[in-house]
């Protein structure tokens, strides 16, 4: 069997996508890269036209479809760190334990799926697990693929983050609505790090105003990361802990269900597929 030829690449700093990511204020951004040139419209995405009857008429070039995606994409709210996260940059190598190929593999269907049935009645995903497993790597790689291949509007959420912002907001006079509604009515939502911290009754309030606001819409699809697990394997021992010590190390001690109460659990399961990671923070394997 004759080994595949590989395509040769015209442009080594975008790999002929015509655009490149780049870290730009805290977001990832995408832009035109400088290798991307229309011959067709020479830049100006408009075409000149006349009809039959000689009538003038001018229409929007094919080449702008990038130029929207990047737009949307930039609208999305990426953090600047996951600027050079891609599928391509997932490793299910050894020593990664099997179920983050698992992952990856379901993260791709997703897309898949989603694409076919033009986001209508799509289930989400919810990935699980120890810190450090690559869960918001998959997410990022989807938003990337979603908005950038297919023009599908996506936005990242950190909730925990949010949430700061919302506090700071009532100094302001903002209202928690101005914050949430970005988020609520967006096509494909990512929550990342959802249950961090220690989900006080105000903080559950305003998780399940977004849960709930997604739940009863058909066609708007979330996708989760948590350290939290459904289940506990084995209880953890915390009577010498710090209270630091113990909010970072908590998703050893509650389940996913405990942190953010039976109602919201409930939505989510019935919202998002779970697919539970497993195997070493990937911080703490030396190269």
């Amino acid at each position: 069997m004759k080994p595949k030829t590989r395509q040769a690449i015209d442009c080594s700093r975008c790999r002929d996508r015509k655009y490149v990511f780049i870290n730009q204020k805290g977001k990832v951004r995408a832009e035109e890269c400088s290798c991307f040139e229309c011959k067709i419209c020479e830049g100006s995405r408009r075409i000149f036209e006349e009809t039959p009857e000689g009538i003038s008429k001018i229409r929007e070039c094919e080449c702008n479809s990038l130029i929207k995606k990047i737009t949307l994409f930039n609208q999305a709210g990426v953090p600047g760190k996951f600027v050079h996260e891609e599928f391509s940059s997932y490793s299910v190598d050894p020593p990664q334990h099997r179920t983050q190929k698992n992952a990856l593999l379901h993260s791709k269907k997703f897309i898949e799926d989603y694409v076919a049935r033009k986001g209508q009645y799509s289930q989400g995903l919810i990935f699980m697990g120890a810190p450090g497993l690559g869960k918001t790597h998959l997410v990022v790689s989807i938003i990337k693929e979603l908005v950038m291949q297919n023009g599908v509007e996506c936005k990242f959420v950190d909730f925990f983050e949010l949430l700061r912002d919302i506090r700071h907001g009532y100094g302001e006079d903002i209202s928690e609505k101005e914050f949430i509604d970005p988020y609520v009515g967006v096509q494909v939502l990512v929550i990342d790090e959802l249950a961090k911290g220690r989900n006080t009754d105000w903080e559950l309030t305003i998780l399940d105003h977004f849960i709930s606001a997604r739940y009863n819409d058909d066609d708007k699809v979330t996708l989760v990361t948590t350290n939290f697990r459904d289940k506990l394997e084995k209880p953890a021992a915390y009577s010498n802990r710090n209270e630091k010590q113990s909010l970072s190390d908590a998703y050893q001690k509650y389940s996913l269900e405990e942190k953010i109460g039976a109602r919201i659990y409930s939505r989510l399961m019935e919202m998002c597929k779970k697919v539970n990671l497993e195997g070493k923070d990937y911080r703490h394997i030396q190269p």
